[in-house]
């Protein structure tokens, strides 16, 4: 998938609608308030040169739209910054990065967002700004709605992760499955890669409610500090999983190691009961004399001892409670 959208907003409050890099040539305008150009899917050779050519950007700017980055990070320049955020992708597959990154050039008049699959929290922002939801624009609040709308696709994640692991909890104490220890597994590499995925963003969040991005007005940096404190909350969520999960790994052990406990005493009980008998008539097989071995009522007496010591030691092992 490939495409261009955005607004280019005039200081005499006009909007319009872009979907093409000529409008680039509007980005450092004096008329122009804020030019916004998401891009999605794959660069082709020409538009490079168009941005190289129109943006001036730095080298190591476009290298970083093409090099997969696993951590965010924040890069500034004379004119504009680099920010590097990542982003929910559920529709991923398990064996694919379940996070999208989003790469963001920021100016005092400009922002420019890259990524290779659609993001769903740009698309909202997107959605806001055409509806009118936005009172106030600028590059630095346009990068503060999309940080807010990428963290509130973190929250249900979370919330989902703690009714989960709450079941596994429970099946681990009253009735594990065959399968529990893989599900326990799976779920805690999930949380470790979102925990990959927040804790770097937090850092970044925090340098840009700080002033470490050049681009931020002091006014807006409130914003993004209050989009960290969210931000760490569910860091502090998806750590005490990890935890819960461990209590969940510790749980199965102990029933896993009862229930071996359980099936051993039962296999012991049974061993023991059978023991007399095993001796009994072990004994009167050998081949030696041996008392009533040559009365007519021999066998009818084996057959009640043997039955009298079964009977009896099934029932001191029940009184017991062995099994």
């Amino acid at each position: 998938m490939q495409g261009l959208r955005g607004y280019l907003i005039k200081t005499d409050k006009s909007c319009a609608k872009v979907d093409s890099l000529s409008v680039l040539e509007h980005a450092t305008a004096a008329d122009t308030k804020l030019l916004w150009l998401d891009i999605i899917g794959d660069l082709t050779p020409e538009m490079e040169d168009e941005l190289a050519r129109t943006m001036g950007w730095h080298p190591i700017v476009m290298e970083n739209f093409h090099l997969a980055s696993s951590r965010p990070k924040l890069m500034n320049f004379d004119r504009y910054s680099q920010v590097t955020l990542h982003a929910l992708n559920l529709d991923a597959p398990k064996d694919e990065s379940r996070t999208s990154e989003i790469d963001v050039v920021i100016a005092k008049s400009y922002l420019i967002t890259y990524h290779k699959q659609p993001i769903r929290s740009i698309g909202e922002t997107l959605e806001d700004l055409e509806h009118g939801r936005l009172t106030s624009v600028g590059a630095d609040e346009l990068l503060y709605h999309i940080v807010s709308h990428l963290i509130d696709k973190y929250s249900p994640v979370i919330e989902s992760k703690r009714e989960l692991i709450s079941a596994l909890e429970e099946e681990a104490l009253y009735q594990p499955g065959s399968d529990l220890l893989e599900r326990i597994v799976i779920v805690r590499d999930e949380i470790i890669e979102l925990g990959m995925a927040m804790t770097p963003q937090q850092l970044i969040l925090a340098q840009l409610s700080t002033g470490v991005c050049r681009h931020v007005r002091p006014f807006i940096r409130p914003y993004f500090k209050d989009a960290e404190s969210r931000l760490r909350n569910l860091i502090d969520e998806q750590n005490s999983f990890k935890e819960m999960l461990a209590n969940s790994l510790e749980l199965y052990r102990s029933a896993m190691s009862s229930r071996t406990n359980n099936n051993m005493t039962v296999l012991t009980a049974m061993s023991a009961l059978f023991l007399p008998l095993t001796f009994v008539t072990g004994l009167f097989g050998m081949n030696v004399p041996l008392p009533l071995a040559q009365s007519h009522h021999a066998f009818i007496w084996i057959m009640i001892i043997s039955t009298a010591s079964f009977v009896g030691m099934l029932a001191y092992f029940k009184a017991k409670s062995w099994f």
